[in-house]
């Protein structure tokens, strides 16, 4: 199980415990992140499968940015075909923090 911290501007704070992808699905069409944090069990590739859901989806705002926490061997080869770009790698001795981008926008980080 995944739980979920929301915080939005007008709507205050809300926690969903649930699986992460039931999460995404009850967000969708309500609120949008300006980041989005993602902190998954290393080595099953849930980053890829929640960031190829992001990648269709109106949760992150425009300007927003997604950070990405995963082990230090973990690639994000994929990400240009998902419509995203890392800006920036910031790496520590057995993990990464991957900040990630919507392509083709100027970098906020």
């Amino acid at each position: 199980m995944v739980r979920a911290q929301c915080a939005a501007p007008k709507s205050g704070r809300s926690s969903l415990s649930t699986d992460v992808m039931t999460a995404l699905y009850k967000l969708e069409g309500d609120k949008q992140f300006d980041y989005i944090f993602m902190d998954p069990p290393y080595h099953q590739e849930l980053e890829r499968k929640v960031l190829e859901y992001l990648s269709g989806s109106n949760l992150l705002s425009e300007e927003g940015v997604i950070i990405v926490e995963a082990a230090k061997e973990t690639t994000f080869d994929y990400l240009q075909d998902l419509g995203f770009t890392i800006i920036k790698t910031k790496e520590y001795k057995t993990n990464k923090h991957v900040f990630i981008e919507p392509s083709g926008r100027k970098e906020v980080c």
